[in-house]
């Protein structure tokens, strides 16, 4: 069990003949050691620092930060720290008149720690990275539709307590098969990923923007009153054709139907979510049997 550990390891000594002595004790087969985080070529591969004093790991910290992103408040990302004698944060301590054998025992243990540990911080990073997927349409980049159902569940009930009343709309292009026709999938695909931005871009942080499959968006806006509703809707509604001309796609109109809940003056129940959404889905559907290009407010109560 004297050998060395497998491992990247950056020694940092008092005197350069005390940093010599460590890393010919350490060096070995499948085993990278420098003295100086400047010679490191990749910080984020580093995975053990000896160090028996504080200052360099200052440094040592700043350029892992440039090199491999913000470290996470955990630090799963991070070397781990052995300090042999002196003060300063480590993750094991021996003191320093440690032997050479007990320095490579104490690197092997903490190496084997620091990898487990950045194991389990990629695999969460991979479960946070599908769940985001699940949540994102591929096209646009926008929520997709079980986001879109799961902001709506969350925010029709929250409705009642909130300032402001919410409005729920639901944006479809018109003759929107004709560019697929006349120019193709790819044209269209391409206009879609543009109405995305133009209508995302034309809403308030706050508001919610997704992309319900097709042709077709829905927003979440929280909104003063009926009238507050409409002007927001129609803009972001008129806003797709010059939109779409400014990112060099084929233009297009819109349509819109939206509602919202009611004012807490008259204080009737909310609507369900589904409730809420045929309400302004059914309002998109008279704006179409109108003549399109146009925004309708829903009639429900």
């Amino acid at each position: 069990m004297s050998f060395p550990p497998a491992a990247e390891i950056l020694i940092l000594a008092d005197d350069e003949a005390t940093a010599r002595r460590r890393a010919a004790a350490l060096r070995g087969t499948g085993t990278r050691v420098w003295l100086a985080a400047e010679d490191v070529p990749d910080l984020a591969r580093l995975e053990l620092v000896v160090a028996d004093r504080e200052a360099p790991l200052d440094l040592l910290a700043r350029n892992a930060e440039e090199s491999a992103g913000q470290l996470d408040e955990a630090g799963a990302t991070r070397p781990g720290v052995i300090r042999v004698g002196g003060e300063g944060p480590a993750d094991l301590r021996l003191p320093a008149d440690a032997t050479d054998r007990e320095l490579r025992l104490a690197c092997r243990l903490l190496a084997e720690i620091v990898r487990l540990r950045r194991k389990d911080h990629a695999a969460a990073q991979t479960q946070r990275r599908l769940a985001a997927e699940a949540l994102t349409d591929p096209l646009t980049g926008l929520p997709n539709r079980r986001a879109w159902e799961r902001a709506l569940e969350e925010r029709v009930h929250s409705a009642g307590g909130a300032t402001g009343r919410l409005c729920l709309a639901v944006l479809d292009l018109d003759h929107f098969k004709r560019v697929n026709d006349a120019h193709g999938h790819a044209a269209g695909d391409e206009v879609l990923r543009a109405a995305g931005k133009v209508i995302s871009g034309g809403l308030r942080q706050t508001d919610f923007v997704a992309r319900l499959g097709g042709d077709e968006f829905g927003l979440l806006l929280t909104v003063r009153d009926d009238a507050m509703a409409r002007a927001v809707v129609d803009r972001v509604r008129r806003s797709l054709p010059p939109g779409l001309a400014r990112h060099g796609t084929h233009q297009v109109t819109a349509s819109a139907g939206y509602h919202v809940t009611p004012s807490r003056e008259t204080a009737p129940p909310l609507p369900s979510p589904d409730a809420f959404f045929i309400a302004a889905d059914t309002a998109l559907g008279e704006a179409k049997r109108q003549g399109r290009d146009r925004t309708v407010a829903s009639l429900a109560d």
